[in-house]
């Protein structure tokens, strides 16, 4: 899959199916440096995932400070050929300051061998479905 530089970092698309409803989001920010995946809740309302009364709800920490997020699982989550399905993400509201749909993080790139190759601006991944 192509990379694409934005804010000086590497974004990638991705489509996420929720109860049956699938959205492709465009500005997913590619981090190693991130435990999870997390999905911008405003987004992701557009397909009905929205808080409900079981949900975990955490806090997480990052460079951007903290943050309170609740836990789903997608359907699935596709990323070029890759697609996971029951994949847990999280979602919060991401006011990070610049225009973004997602962080895909560690969790997925682990999860299917990923490889980040910045000469080709590609992301590759080992995964066989």
């Amino acid at each position: 899959m192509r990379l694409t530089e934005i804010y000086g970092l590497p974004f990638v698309s991705i489509t996420v199916v929720f109860r049956g409803r699938k959205l492709k989001l465009e500005r997913v920010l590619l981090d190693t440096g991130s435990a999870s995946t997390l999905l911008n809740a405003d987004i992701m309302q557009e397909i009905g995932m929205v808080p409900e009364e079981n949900d975990n709800v955490d806090i997480i920490r990052g460079v951007g400070g903290v943050e309170y997020v609740y836990t789903k699982y997608l359907d699935s989550i596709i990323v070029d050929e890759a697609i996971l399905n029951n994949f847990q993400v999280e979602i919060g509201s991401m006011d990070y300051g610049m225009e973004i749909d997602g962080i895909l993080g560690f969790n997925f790139l682990k999860q299917t061998g990923s490889v980040i190759d910045t000469g080709e601006m590609q992301l590759k991944t080992n995964y066989i479905n």
